[in-house]
């Protein structure tokens, strides 16, 4: 432990353990300066972690016999024997540190004061700086490096227009001997980074009086001044709010006196705030309509903490008397005991209370007179009303049922469940079922639970209710009339189809009766038209609609169809499609298997000769212009027509059956053949 001189740590004395380490007789080692000994190691924060020392400077000091001793010093301000000085105790970590070796080229930095948690700089007063701490590092960016190289850092570091306050509190300091001044400065970081700081500055003087130093410790009060000015806005912000509500407040001091009113007084009253300071609250109250006595009280009873509310009667400046609702409740005012009185103009509340009694009468007047069943129930589902309606439906008068839980009087046992769901619903929900009536019997029944929602809370439910008895039976007639017509068409659609299966057999027994080969040819064509009409009526008799054609349905399976009858074993033909989903009336459904069954035979007998297989494509799409319906070969194309020459029966049917759809046909023959139809769905 050592005794240093304050501004040159010279050592003014030293302890035994100090004499014994260093090896040194005492009057040998008063005189020398601390960092003669030896120099500061710069070390990382890594190493002290892993060294497991605390952050502070670490030294490396010899003996008279060069031994090596590694030590860290922390310091403390004292007076001794009247000369300002400072002790300076060295922790020894020798054995520590000798665990690691470093490589690190050492630094050499005056001894700090690192162990304390604000910043430290000593300073005379031409601003030199004389000792620079760690945390002042750390606080301004400037390192001991930067400071030894310009040691008058200190007017960089402080704003130019705050140095005149350092050079004002320094001649004050000195005129009145004062030891120690507080002073806010503006102070610019290496980085360029404004911040506030608090400077707590420590005067050392001499026997003559003057100031040998200055010790500043530095605090950061940027973020409290943010802080502040925070607070301040919200300050702003409260008064902004406090004036922009509408309606009139002001406050009473213990005596009964108006001391503050907000902007609302003046558009509720028409007063400006300086008429009413000063003034009693009886200023605002109509004459004739005020008692002392009773505001007296009010006043007593929001001062023992009590909230008071009453209804009074305010006069404006012109003066207009009018309806007010008064709150009274106890606060704080600038450190002030007042009572806060919120005062509110209540005439259109009043005009809307004439009106919502209109209101409540025509609704009475509907809720009774309607024609449908209605039932008005509390939060218990009890019938709190009824209209005539409902007791025209279900038989009871309102005496009767009145406070009784209207689902156990009125439903049947196997759908409570479900009315008792709608009841407790929070949003309005519509059902049908059966309802009892008075006398046994069951009605059937549209209902609608309508809640009534008054701030988050359920005040009341409707029951709406609709008599569906006639309708329902004249349902049920319909639905058996219209079961009998699907039955019926059904039928007929099943006798066609096999009525169409008769033709195809007698054509097909036609067609083996007779040897010659355009005849075979003929017959068979007309067994595959037919086929193609009889494969829509069979579909239509396995449909639920039989008005309808699923046309991917259909088309794929003409297809195969076709294929299976044509297709011959020298040629391969692969089918490929590209189908929407489309229904079509059987009215263009038939065409179009038609017109695929003429392209589809017409392209096995023709398209290929010469070759071993094929591609067809068969492409149904639903375009925003209509139906798009298109047949593709890769053959050899249409051969082109002779002249004075016939068209096929084959085309000729192609094109009436176009006609028949009321399409735009299309017929090419570029790279195989292809036919296009487009027409309107009906």
């Amino acid at each position: 432990m050592f005794v240093c001189d304050q501004l040159n740590l010279k050592i003014l004395d030293a302890n035994d353990i100090a004499i014994s380490k260093l090896q040194y007789r005492k009057k040998e080692l008063l005189g020398k300066s601390l960092s003669s000994l030896g120099k500061n190691i710069d070390l990382s924060q890594e190493d002290l972690d892993e060294l497991d020392l605390p952050f502070i400077e670490t030294w490396k000091i010899f003996s008279k016999t060069k031994q090596e001793i590694y030590v860290q010093f922390s310091s403390h301000l004292i007076n001794y024997k009247g000369t300002p000085a400072k002790i300076v105790i060295a922790h020894d970590i020798t054995e520590v540190f000798r665990k690691k070796l470093l490589s690190k080229k050492a630094v050499s930095l005056p001894i700090g004061f690192r162990d304390f948690p604000l910043a430290e700089i000593e300073w005379d007063l031409k601003h030199k700086i004389l000792r620079w701490s760690k945390r002042a590092e750390l606080l301004f960016g400037y390192s001991h490096s930067d400071v030894n190289k310009n040691p008058f850092l200190l007017e960089d570091l402080i704003a130019d227009s705050d140095l005149v306050k350092i050079t004002e509190a320094n001649k004050n300091a000195i005129e009145d001997q004062i030891p120690t001044k507080v002073i806010s400065l503006k102070n610019e970081t290496k980085n360029g980074k404004v911040i506030e700081c608090e400077w707590y500055n420590s005067y050392l003087f001499d026997r003559k009086g003057h100031i040998t130093s200055v010790y500043s410790v530095i605090k950061d009060i940027t973020e409290e001044k943010q802080a502040q000015e925070k607070s301040k806005q919200l300050m702003t912000s409260f008064m902004d709010l406090y004036n922009s509500i509408t309606d009139a407040i002001y406050l009473l001091n213990s005596s009964g006196i108006i001391i503050d009113v907000n902007d609302g007084l003046t558009r509720t009253f028409g007063y400006e705030k300086k008429e009413v300071l000063g003034k009693e609250i009886k200023f605002l109250s109509a004459s004739g309509k005020f008692s002392q006595n009773q505001i007296d009280e009010y006043i007593q009873r929001a001062k023992n903490g009590d909230s008071i509310s009453y209804e009074g009667w305010g006069e404006k400046k012109n003066g207009e008397v009018f309806p007010t609702e008064v709150l009274m409740n106890s606060g704080s005012y600038l450190n002030e005991d007042v009572i806060i009185v919120v005062e509110r103009d209540v005439s259109e509340r009043l005009l809307s209370h004439q009106a919502l009694k209109q209101r409540e009468s025509m609704f009475s007047n509907l809720f009774h007179s309607s024609p449908i069943g209605i039932a008005q129930l509390d939060h218990h589902h009890e019938i709190v009303n009824v209209n005539h309606s409902f007791e025209e439906i279900f038989g009871y008068s309102e005496k009767e049922v009145k406070g009784l839980e209207l689902d156990k009087l009125i439903v049947p046992c196997d759908e409570y469940k479900d009315a008792l769901e709608l009841s407790n619903s929070e949003i309005a929900k519509v059902y049908t079922g059966k309802r009892r009536t008075k006398s046994g019997n069951t009605v059937d029944v549209i209902v609608c639970a309508v809640p009534v929602i008054v701030d988050e809370r359920l005040i009341s439910t409707y029951g709406i209710y609709v008599d569906i008895t006639e309708r329902k039976k004249a349902e049920e007639k319909l639905k058996s009339n219209l079961r009998e017509k699907e039955v019926l068409l059904a039928e007929i659609h099943h006798r066609v189809k096999n009525n169409l299966a008769v033709i195809t057999s007698i054509l097909e027994l036609q067609s083996m009766n007779t040897e010659n080969v355009e005849a075979q040819n003929v017959l068979l064509d007309s067994q595959m038209r037919v086929r193609s009409i009889a494969l829509v009526h069979e579909l239509l008799y396995k449909s639920d609609d039989f008005s309808k054609v699923n046309i991917p349905n259909y088309l794929k399976d003409l297809a195969r169809v076709i294929s299976n009858s044509l297709e011959r074993k020298s040629v391969s033909v692969e089918i490929d499609f590209n189908l929407d989903q489309v229904e079509l009336k059987i009215t263009q459904a038939i065409p179009c298997g038609l017109i695929l069954n003429e392209v589809l035979t017409n392209s096995y007998k023709h398209a290929f000769t010469g070759r071993a297989e094929g591609k067809i494509l068969v492409s149904f799409k639903n375009a925003d212009t209509g139906m798009i319906y298109k047949i593709t070969d890769d053959g050899i194309g249409l051969p082109k027509p002779k002249e004075n020459e016939k068209a096929s029966l084959g085309m000729t049917l192609v094109k009436t059956l176009g006609k028949q759809l009321n399409a735009e046909t299309t017929i090419s023959s570029e790279n195989g053949t292809s036919f296009e139809f487009r027409f309107s769905k009906k």
